[in-house]
C-alpha cells in the first residue's frame, strides 16, 4: 500500500494506482505531490520525478527537505525542462549515484519529446525494481500542462495512458499534477479516464489550501492542509547571474522579435519518401505542434531515399531516416519506450522558439500560466506582462488572483496596458499605463528568472486580426533577456 497523505479511509491506496493532483495554478499542488512522495520514503521505496518546469537540483532539494534520509541511489529525475546547460540530451548520469550527493538525472531535450520522457521513466522504474530490488516504486509527473503546450493533444493523452500502464505493471504509485486554470475541460475528462482517481486542491480562506479525494469507490470532504515549509524554499539567484552561450540582439520592436523568431523556424523535408505508408501524416501532426512545417521532395537522384532533413533555408541542421524518426515519436504502445538512440533531428530541436500562429486568447492564457508559474516558483525576479487593456487583468478574477500570488511570492510585477479600469489600491504591481499602439496590440509575459538562466521564459504575440494572435514562446535565455530589455526600455513606467 502507498500513502496518499490524506486522512481517513483513503490514507493509503493499493499498488498500481495513479492519481491526478488537480486544481488552480499557484495552490501548491507540486509541493503537495513532492511532500506526499517524500513522506512515504523508506529503504524499500524508489522514486522517479519528471520535471517540466523546475531544475533537477531544485526538485531534489525540495524532496530532501521532507525526506532527509532519502537515499539518492533510489531516486531518479527526468529533466524535461529543455533548459540551458545540463547533460547531453538522452543521457542518464551516474555521477550523483557515485558520489552520493544527489540522484541520477536523465536529460530530455523538451517537454514535447514524450517518447524520450517515457524511455527515461521506464529505464528508471525498471532499474529500481530489477537492479536495486526495491519493493515499492513511485512516480511524480510535474506537470502535465507544460507537455500539452508543446505536444499535440492526442500524443499527451496516449503518453499518460502508457505511463499509467507502466505504473500498474510494477505495482507502483503515480501522482500527476494538472493546473486547471485556463485548461481545456475536454483534456481534463480525457485524463481522468486513464487514472484511478484525483486529489483535488482548492484555496482556503483566508490562507492555505484544502484537499479532497475521489476515486477507487471512495470520496471524502474538503480537508485543510498545512505546510511547515515556505512556498519558495530556494534562494533566488542574484541578479546578473545569467550568461548563457547564446546572445540575441535587443529587437527594434515586438513585431521585429516575432519576425526574427519566424525566420529561424526550421523545415523538415522528407526526401524521396513513399507517402503511401502514412509516415508523412504522423510526422506532420507531431512537428506541427513544434511549429515545424513538413514537406516532401522528390530528387532527381535515387539517393538518398526515405531521409528526413531538418534545415533552415539551405542550411542543413540534422538528418535521419524517416523510419527512425517515425519510430522515435511513436507512443502508441509501451514498446515505443524501450531505450534507443535519439534521432539527431529531435536533438536539434531542443531550445528552439515555439510558434503560436493564428491562436486565440484561451491558448495564450495557457502559455502565460507556464511563464507565470516559473516566476511563482522562483519567488523572485521580475515579470513584465502586457494585457493590451488593463481590464483584461483587473476584470478577470482568475488573472487577478494569479498576479496577487506573484506579488505575494516576492516577484517584482510590472503590468502594461491601456488603463481603462482603476487599478486596485492594494495591487502591489507597477503599472505601465500606455496607449501606445504596440501595447494595445500585443500580449506578452516575460520572466527574467531572477538572474538564473534556468528560470527564464517568455511569451510574446501580436493581435493581427480581431481575437487572432501570432507570436512565439521560448525558454532560450538570450532571447528572453533581449525581449525583457526591449520592453523595459521602450515602455517605462
Amino acid at each position: 500500500m502507498y500513502s496518499t497523505g490524506i486522512r481517513g479511509p483513503t490514507a493509503s491506496v493499493p499498488g498500481g494506482t495513479t492519481l491526478l493532483v488537480r486544481g488552480p495554478a499557484m495552490t501548491r499542488k507540486t509541493d503537495l505531490a513532492i511532500r506526499t512522495l517524500a513522506d512515504d520514503d523508506d529503504v524499500d521505496t524508489g522514486t522517479v520525478l519528471v520535471t517540466t518546469d523546475e531544475t533537477p537540483s531544485s526538485l531534489w532539494r525540495q524532496y530532501r527537505a521532507h525526506a532527509p534520509a532519502a537515499d539518492p541511489r533510489s531516486v531518479g529525475i527526468v529533466d524535461a525542462t529543455g533548459g540551458a546547460g545540463g547533460d547531453p540530451i538522452g543521457a542518464i548520469s551516474d555521477e550523483y549515484a557515485t558520489d552520493g550527493s544527489g540522484p541520477r538525472v536523465a536529460t530530455v531535450g523538451s517537454p514535447a519529446d514524450l517518447t524520450g520522457v517515457g524511455m527515461a521513466v521506464s529505464e528508471f522504474l525498471e532499474g529500481l525494481v530489477a537492479e536495486q530490488g526495491l519493493d515499492r516504486v513511485r512516480l511524480g509527473l510535474l506537470s502535465l500542462n507544460t507537455m500539452v503546450m508543446y505536444a499535440d493533444d492526442e500524443r499527451v493523452v496516449k503518453f499518460l495512458h502508457t505511463v499509467t500502464r507502466r505504473v500498474n505493471a510494477v505495482e507502483g504509485f503515480g501522482l500527476v499534477v494538472v493546473h486547471t486554470d485556463g485548461f481545456d475541460e475536454r483534456f481534463d475528462s480525457q485524463f481522468e479516464a486513464f487514472v484511478d482517481g484525483a486529489i483535488e486542491v482548492r484555496e482556503r480562506d483566508p490562507d492555505g489550501i484544502e484537499t479532497r479525494f475521489h476515486g477507487l469507490g471512495e470520496a471524502n470532504g474538503w480537508t485543510p492542509v498545512a505546510f511547515d515549509d515556505p512556498a519558495h524554499p530556494d534562494t533566488p539567484a542574484p541578479a546578473g547571474a545569467s550568461g548563457g552561450p547564446d546572445t540575441y540582439p535587443v529587437p527594434e520592436s515586438l513585431h521585429a522579435a516575432i519576425a526574427a523568431a519566424e525566420a529561424e523556424r526550421p523545415t523538415l523535408t522528407l526526401c524521396n519518401h513513399d507517402a503511401a505508408d502514412g509516415d508523412a501524416d504522423s510526422l506532420g501532426s507531431y512537428f506541427e505542434a513544434r511549429d515545424v512545417p513538413v514537406r516532401t521532395a522528390t530528387l532527381d537522384t535515387s539517393a538518398p531515399r526515405d531521409v528526413a532533413l531538418l534545415h533552415r533555408g539551405d542550411e542543413l541542421v540534422a538528418a535521419t531516416s524517416v523510419d527512425a524518426l517515425t519510430d522515435a515519436i511513436a507512443v502508441e504502445s509501451t514498446d515505443a519506450f524501450d531505450p534507443d538512440q535519439r534521432p539527431d533531428v529531435l536533438k536539434a530541436l531542443s531550445g528552439d522558439a515555439h510558434g503560436a500562429r493564428g491562436v486565440d486568447r484561451a491558448f495564450l492564457v495557457e502559455v502565460s500560466r507556464i511563464v507565470e508559474m516559473r516566476g511563482y516558483r522562483t519567488g523572485g525576479g521580475r515579470i513584465d506582462a502586457g494585457f493590451q487593456h488593463l481590464s483584461n487583468l483587473w476584470g478577470d478574477a482568475r488573472a487577478s488572483r494569479i498576479y496577487d500570488r506573484l506579488v505575494d511570492s516576492g516577484v517584482d510585477v510590472h503590468v502594461y496596458g491601456i488603463s481603462d479600469v482603476p487599478t486596485p489600491g492594494d495591487a502591489g504591481v507597477t503599472v505601465h499605463d500606455s496607449v501606445d499602439e504596440e501595447i494595445r496590440d500585443s500580449w506578452f509575459v516575460v520572466h527574467d528568472g531572477a538572474g538564473d538562466d534556468d528560470g527564464k521564459a517568455a511569451l510574446v504575440a501580436e493581435e493581427r486580426d480581431p481575437g487572432v494572435f501570432h507570436g512565439f514562446w521560448t525558454r532560450t535565455p538570450g532571447r528572453v533577456d533581449a525581449l525583457g530589455t526591449y520592453i523595459r526600455n521602450a515602455h517605462p513606467a
